[in-house]
């Protein structure tokens, strides 16, 4: 008798094991950027944006057991570089979500109260020359990055 696998579907609930990794020019993995396979498996909610949609949009229709790979473009995974996120912030704007502004060292992500009550982040670059402000960069860190999607679906409810 064979066994009954569900598929995913848009409101399925699935346990899973999934990594990232940045692609060289030749489509060689650089690094790893992020991975459960050395962990504990995730259980997301399909459809709650737990899950870059690029992600969600890979697992629907995979069944319990799948084990996929996709290499993916930048445009198909967080997007092209925008240069114009890349942006000067004041100081005192930079000190108002983060007191310890002083021991930034590039690559370091900062927050930012925003005046609607939400917080932005950006990744800190460094000082500019006289120090009054910060270059910070609001693109995704994978932004402009060709990707490797790595999916081992455990579960399916």
């Amino acid at each position: 008798m064979s066994e009954f696998k569900q598929a995913i579907e848009p409101h399925s609930h699935v346990t899973l094991h999934y990594r990232l990794a940045v692609l060289d020019t030749n489509g060689q993995e650089v690094s790893d950027f992020l991975t459960t396979f050395k962990g504990n498996p995730a259980t997301v909610a399909i459809g709650q944006a737990q899950l870059a949609p690029f992600m969600e949009d890979k697992l629907l229709g995979l069944h319990e057991g799948a084990h996929e790979m996709f290499d993916l473009t930048a445009d198909q995974a967080f997007g092209d570089y925008n240069s114009e996120l890349r942006q000067v912030v004041s100081r005192q704007l930079l000190l108002e979500g983060n007191p310890q502004v002083d021991g930034f060292g590039e690559g370091d992500f900062v927050e930012f109260a925003m005046p609607n009550g939400y917080r932005m982040s950006g990744q800190f670059m460094g000082w500019n020359d006289d120090k009054s402000g910060a270059v910070v960069d609001f693109n995704h860190p994978l932004a402009g990055k060709p990707l490797r999607l790595e999916l081992k679906v455990i579960g399916v409810l």
